[in-house]
């Protein structure tokens, strides 16, 4: 059972926290006022935001199939948007996203994708998402200083922090490109601590292999560097990704049919608010999103609405988000078992 459960905290911890929220709102006196006012949302907008979560997972499954085909790999739209799914529901259930990018380049690798190749792919994807991010934040941060000052006083701190170890992640894998002295130095570490572990028997043929998966995995990424209209390309479809999610709470606000408050503002808070909580080691920042919803959108929501808008922010951003990713994960292993059964090999293997 330890075992178990060590292997699973993070669904765990989703699930006793949805259900602590869920027996939280139906023990609530605030539950008949919000089931009024789900009743009263103008549908356009929640169609608009459905699209828009729609349109970021196309976008994510679109930067990963653009990049593996510029590399001479062409699997199907289809199966980049499964390992897309996959990586989405990894992400989701695991703390600060850690497991989506393992996951996704080994469902790559179970569709012929090399395995250097597949990291790059997400290397390169996490780069152009978190640079985007980044960017359009400080840039709405910029021009929306009084506002954050405002909303925020001394809060604001725990943006910059955000601000500095998303930076940092980004300069990791950037140094990998750059620097393969302090790779090696990493992959002899890991491989010295697998013999300690008898987790490798040949550490010098580990070593080998370790080197041969480095240098093509280094080349795939400098293919960037000769190439830099698809660097360009990969940028753009990270920021449009960007924008599908984050412009949600926006598409949510005018379905509520509030006002008062312009959408750059609304967005300038929503980037903020999701660079700040990146960086808590939970499941899908859970908990953290949800306080600082409350948090940052406090005295630009009335009261009486902010809980259930908050929910709803959350239903489209997180669970709905877990929920396709859980029907890709489901159909691959299907589609896997029903392929193995037709080749006359064991489906529970």
């Amino acid at each position: 059972m330890k075992q178990w459960l060590k292997r699973n905290i993070g669904p765990v911890y989703v699930v006793i926290l949805t259900a602590v929220l869920a027996i939280w709102l139906l023990n609530s006196d605030e539950l008949p006022e919000m089931i009024r006012t789900l009743g009263q949302l103008e549908v356009k907008w929640v169609w608009i935001a459905f699209g828009c979560i729609m349109g970021y997972l196309l976008m994510r499954a679109g930067t990963l199939h653009f990049y593996l085909h510029s590399r001479g790999c062409a699997p199907k739209f289809y199966d980049t948007l499964m390992v897309s799914g996959i990586g989405q529901f990894y992400s989701a259930i695991t703390p600060s996203a850690s497991g989506g990018q393992p996951m996704q380049v080994l469902a790559m690798h179970h569709r012929g994708i090399p395995v250097s190749i597949a990291t790059a792919a997400v290397s390169i994807k996490f780069v152009g998402f978190q640079l985007a991010f980044l960017l359009t934040g400080g840039a709405l941060w910029a021009t929306h200083v009084h506002l954050v000052s405002d909303q925020l006083g001394p809060v604001r701190w725990l943006v910059v922090l955000g601000y500095l170890v998303n930076s940092l992640l980004i300069f990791a894998v950037l140094m990998a490109m750059v620097n393969r002295s302090i790779i090696d130095r990493l992959v002899d570490w890991a491989i010295r601590m697998g013999a300690k572990f008898h987790l490798i028997r040949d550490q010098e043929k580990a070593r080998g292999k370790a080197e041969h998966l480095l240098d093509e995995y280094r080349q795939s990424l400098l293919t960037l560097k000769n190439r830099p209209m698809d660097a360009v390309v990969i940028f753009l479809m990270s920021l449009a990704q960007v924008l599908l999610l984050m412009v949600v709470v926006v598409c949510l606000y005018h379905a509520f049919r509030l006002s008062g408050v312009d959408d750059l503002s609304l967005l300038t808070l929503q980037f903020l608010l999701f660079i700040t909580a990146a960086f808590v080691p939970l499941p899908g920042a859970a908990g953290a999103q949800e306080g600082g919803f409350f948090l940052f959108f406090r005295d630009l929501i009335p009261q009486a609405q902010i809980v259930t808008l908050m929910f709803c922010w959350r239903f489209f951003t997180y669970y709905l988000l877990l929920i396709v990713g859980l029907i890709a994960v489901i159909s691959d292993a299907v589609i896997r078992k029903v392929r193995r059964w037709r080749d006359g090999g064991d489906p529970n293997d």
